[in-house]
């Protein structure tokens, strides 16, 4: 069994790919959902990459952005 960190790498990469999946359903680019969150393209592409934890006021920008509910963000599966 891995340690703390390691499973909090884990839980970030899945919601980061989650969000990848929802972004491309919505044939959006990174830089646009970024831009309109209000927040620069590198900052984006990491919470994709699941090398940044978010705030939930973020998480709440990315579902509007992305036109779906929190829960919907907040519903994927922890990739092993």
């Amino acid at each position: 069994m891995g340690n703390l960190k390691d499973k909090n790498d884990v839980i970030l990469k899945s919601l980061g790919y989650h969000l990848r999946l929802i972004r491309l359903e919505k044939q959006l680019r990174q830089k646009t959902v970024a831009k309109l969150c209000d927040m620069d393209s590198g900052s984006y592409s990491n919470i994709e990459n699941g090398k940044r934890n978010i705030t939930i006021l973020t998480m709440f920008k990315i579902s509007k952005v992305l036109n779906v509910s929190m829960t919907e963000l907040m519903n994927f599966k922890i990739k092993k």
